[in-house]
């Protein structure tokens, strides 16, 4: 490697270097204010169901803590009735005897 090769490199290197200064310091000045700003929130978050009860659970969470399976399992099941009533509904709109199919 040349001379000047090497001066250009050390050269990049120092502009990349003073560049990743300059990055930290800002998300150094970023996190300041998101911690000012967290200080200053109260503390929890009201929504529309939890009225800030800090014991609140979501229904949906109820439901699965009733069943000895993954949220994963349950979301699949619940799909999978989703889906068949849908199917029924739309069989039964779209067929004038809906049990004719069945042979009634």
């Amino acid at each position: 490697m040349t001379e000047k090769e090497q001066t250009a490199r050390e050269a990049e290197l120092a502009r990349r270097e003073a560049a990743l200064a300059a990055r930290e310091a800002q998300l150094e000045q970023e996190q300041a204010k998101l911690e000012a700003a967290r200080a200053e929130a109260p503390e929890g978050r009201k929504t529309f169901l939890n009225n800030n009860d800090p014991d609140f659970v979501n229904p949906k969470e109820k439901l699965y803590d009733k069943f000895p399976l993954t949220v994963h399992q349950m979301d699949i099941i619940i799909g999978v009735l989703f889906a068949l009533i849908v199917l029924f509904l739309v069989l039964g709109f779209t067929h004038t005897s809906f049990f004719g199919l069945f042979g009634g």
